[in-house]
C-alpha cells in the first residue's frame, strides 16, 4: 500500500457505518448514530477517511466541533481514529490531511482520543508483565506535534470478556457479589424492566436524586431522549423494582418459620429468633406502608450502549433509601447476562476514578470479575495562530488561578 496515493474522503452515512462497526477499534463515540446525536445537541460532523484506488475504506474517523475560540473552532475524534496505530506512517499521513481539511473550517486545534490500551492492567490495576503496550504510540505523536491533555473522555476503565459460558462467568464473581445477587433473585425477587421512550422520565428522576446527592452534574431529560431516539435499537435503559406484593408474601412466609421455630427450649437460640421477628416486623410495616400508594418501588436505573463488540454502562442512579435492596447488581447481573447471550465480546463498566480499593465504584465494578483498562489519553496539536494565542491565554489563566 502506498500510503502516498491514498485519497482523503468525505464519506457518506451507509459506507461509514459498514466501515465502522467492522472494525477492531469500533466504539459507539465513533458510531453513525453518535452522528445524529451530535447533530441533535446543533453541533457540526464529519465522517472522513482515507481510501485505496480500489475506494477501499482504509480508516476513517467522525470528526465533531466541541468548543469555539473567537469564531475558530475545535474538532475532535471522539475516541477516534479508527485505524490501524501501529502503522506510525499512516496515522501521519491521515492527521495531516485532517488538518488541511479542517483549516477549510476555522478549525485551530485537532483533539484525539485513541481507543485503544495504553498498557495492559490486571483486576487490581497492575500492569501486566510481557502484556499490551502502546506507550510507543505515544512517542510518535509527540514527534508529529501532539501534545498529551486532560479532558472529560473516560481515561481508566473496568472491562469484563463476556466471549464465555455465563454461568461460568457468574461463578467467576466475587463470591459477596455472588450473594447480593442471588438474594436479589431469590429473597427479593427482583424486576428488571426496559423502559420506552415515553417513560425516560422515571430514569431522569432516578439520576437526578443521585446527582444531587453525590453533587455531580445531571443530563436534562431532553438529552437522555436524544440520546434514546439517536442510537435506536443501540440502547437499552433499565430500571429495577421491588413488587411489594411478593416481597411481603416473603416477609410473611419468614416471620411465619420464625414463629415456628420459637417452640424451642434454648433460651439464648429463643433471645436471637426475638430479635429476628423484631427486625421482620419491622420491615412487614414498611412495606405495609409503602404498598398503601404502590404495588411496586422503583430502586434504580441505568442507561447501557449495545455497538460493536462490546455493551457499555454509561449511565445509572439509585435512590438512596431503597439502596438496601441492591438493584443496581442485579442491573448489571441481567446486562452482563445478556451480553453473554447476544455474543458481545465485552462488557465495559466504563470509567473508574483510580484502581484505590476505597474508591466505592471501583471496589463495586471489581466484586464482577474482570480487569482495569487504561486507554492511551487525548492528545491535541494546534494548527493554526489562534491555538498559540489559545494556549498564551490558558497558562495565564493557570498562573493566575495559583
Amino acid at each position: 500500500m502506498n500510503i502516498n496515493e491514498l485519497k482523503f474522503s468525505i464519506l457518506c452515512d451507509d459506507e461509514y457505518d459498514k466501515f465502522a462497526k467492522s472494525h477492531p477499534l469500533n466504539n459507539f463515540f465513533q458510531s453513525i448514530y453518535m452522528k445524529d446525536l451530535l447533530i441533535s445537541l446543533n453541533r457540526s460532523v464529519y465522517l472522513v477517511g482515507l481510501k485505496d484506488h480500489n475506494k477501499n475504506i482504509i480508516c476513517a474517523t467522525l470528526l465533531t466541533n466541541t468548543s469555539s475560540f473567537f469564531k475558530h473552532y475545535t474538532y475532535e475524534a471522539l475516541k477516534g481514529y479508527l485505524i490501524d496505530y501501529s502503522n506510525s506512517k499512516l496515522v501521519s499521513y491521515f492527521t495531516n490531511e485532517i488538518i488541511k481539511f479542517i483549516k477549510l473550517l476555522n478549525g485551530y486545534r485537532l483533539i484525539i482520543d485513541p481507543y485503544i490500551i495504553k498498557k495492559q492492567r490486571d483486576i487490581n490495576g497492575n500492569y501486566i508483565k510481557n502484556g499490551i503496550d502502546n506507550t510507543y504510540v505515544i512517542n510518535y505523536l509527540y514527534d508529529l506535534g501532539f501534545k498529551e491533555i486532560k479532558n472529560n473522555q473516560v481515561k481508566l476503565t473496568f472491562v469484563l470478556n463476556t466471549n464465555k459460558d455465563f454461568n461460568k462467568l457468574f461463578n467467576e464473581m466475587k463470591p459477596n457479589t455472588r450473594n447480593i445477587i442471588n438474594k436479589t433473585i431469590n429473597k427479593y425477587k427482583l424486576i428488571v424492566e426496559e423502559l420506552p421512550y415515553e417513560k425516560l422520565y422515571l430514569f431522569k428522576r432516578i439520576t437526578e436524586e443521585t446527582c444531587s446527592r453525590r453533587n455531580f452534574h445531571d443530563r436534562n431529560l431532553s438529552y437522555y431522549q436524544n440520546m434514546y431516539k439517536s442510537f435506536k435499537d443501540n440502547i437499552k435503559v433499565l430500571i429495577c423494582k421491588l413488587d411489594l406484593k411478593l416481597y411481603l408474601n416473603e416477609l410473611i412466609n419468614e416471620k411465619e418459620s420464625i414463629n415456628n421455630k420459637l417452640n424451642t427450649n434454648n433460651e439464648k437460640k429463643k433471645n436471637t429468633l426475638r430479635k429476628e421477628l423484631l427486625n421482620i416486623n419491622k420491615k412487614i410495616k414498611e412495606i405495609e406502608n409503602l404498598k398503601k400508594d404502590n404495588d411496586y418501588l422503583i430502586l434504580s436505573g441505568a442507561m447501557f450502549i449495545t455497538y460493536g463488540s462490546e455493551v457499555v454502562y454509561l449511565f445509572s442512579g439509585s435512590y438512596e433509601k431503597y439502596m438496601k435492596f441492591n438493584g443496581q447488581y442485579r442491573l448489571q447481573y441481567e446486562m452482563i447476562k445478556y451480553a453473554c447471550l447476544n455474543k458481545f465480546k465485552r462488557y465495559n463498566f466504563y470509567g473508574i476514578k483510580s484502581c484505590d480499593d476505597n474508591d466505592g465504584i471501583y471496589e463495586f465494578k471489581k466484586g464482577f470479575n474482570g480487569y482495569v483498562e487504561e486507554l492511551l489519553g487525548a492528545y491535541e496539536i494546534g494548527i493554526s495562530f489562534p491555538y498559540k494565542v489559545y494556549k498564551l491565554l490558558s497558562n495565564l489563566k493557570k498562573i493566575f488561578k495559583k
